[in-house]
């Protein structure tokens, strides 16, 4: 296993990102960028520009993934780059069904790996540290000045800042009159503004609001499964426990512990590994294809 890169079990983090604000009436969004600066303080500069739809889209893989067409305003933050689109038509999802609405406004990040970071043919080595690996031999490691980033790392860690980035986004346009919620078709989920108000201040303590960057879906007919969605936007499985006889509290906990610890650091899980309990035991870590959508997940035997 020493031997096993991170990018034969995980996906590796797109580039894009997207999610759409719903509204109950047309939204300002040079309004909602003032407020972004004004609140976070990212000075984002904002420029117009018209869509040829036709050809931004021509790569879509689902309709949730498209820019529909008009004017587009489009700022770039550390180098991460943010296009929003106003639509005065309700958004009809590929599946599923969305509250009520009459106006959405389409979000799409670009946050691309650098060049620097590109694998040779010869670069087989893990990328980033194993969870059971030690700090300090992760730090070794990433101190050499003359060995650029592995790509699997930098697009994990550029994924964390296009969520954060997302965030402040999304808290600013929350604050918009008529703001229904922040839909995320990834995560199966419609975020109402007031997880914004509640969540998006931890990331001045430096804290990952876990909530809106993951969803954890619990079933609990007679033992605990549990479930999170999301995780591959980072660059990894998506984790699960089945047939838990610990309370649904402590499944959602030990999922939440799990996905913040990954997605906080350059730690990645593989089969074989062990993470700690919230009892302080050891965790045994499995490959497995879910029986709830056959997707590959990494189950924690908790």
């Amino acid at each position: 296993m020493q031997q096993l890169g991170v990018s034969a079990i995980h996906p590796q983090a797109p580039e894009f990102f997207s999610a759409a604000g719903l509204f109950h009436r047309p939204v300002d969004l040079q309004h909602a960028i003032d407020t972004l600066n004004s609140i976070w303080g990212v000075g984002a500069r904002p420029e117009w520009a018209r869509i040829n739809e036709e050809a931004v889209n021509r790569a879509a893989a689902t309709p949730d993934e498209r820019i529909p067409t008009g004017s587009l305003m489009h700022f770039e933050l550390n180098n991460i780059r943010v296009m929003l689109s106003h639509v005065d038509s309700p958004l009809v999802p590929s599946k599923g069904k969305l509250p009520d609405h009459s106006h959405y406004v389409a979000i799409t990040i670009y946050a691309p790996a650098s060049e620097h970071s590109r694998p040779s043919s010869s670069d087989e080595s893990p990328s980033g540290t194993r969870a059971d690996e030690s700090s300090a031999h992760c730090a070794d490691e990433s101190a050499s000045p003359s060995r650029p980033e592995r790509p699997e790392v930098e697009r994990r860690r550029h994924a964390v800042l296009a969520h954060i980035i997302l965030t402040q986004l999304g808290d600013a346009l929350m604050r918009e009159p008529g703001a229904l919620g922040m839909y995320r078709a990834e995560l199966g989920v419609v975020q109402p503004p007031a997880m914004f108000e509640q969540l998006a201040p931890l990331l001045t303590q430096g804290q990952i609001p876990l909530p809106l960057w993951i969803n954890i879906r619990l079933q609990t007919p007679d033992l605990t499964v549990g479930r999170t969605l999301g995780m591959p936007l980072f660059g990894h499985l998506d984790l699960e426990i089945v047939q838990s006889a610990h309370t649904s509290e402590s499944v959602y906990a030990q999922l939440a512990n799990t996905a913040t610890y990954i997605i906080g650091g350059d730690h990645y899980l593989l089969p074989g590994q062990s993470v700690s309990s919230l009892e302080g035991e050891q965790v045994a870590i499995t490959q497995a294809v879910s029986s709830l959508d056959a997707s590959p997940v990494i189950q924690l035997v908790y």
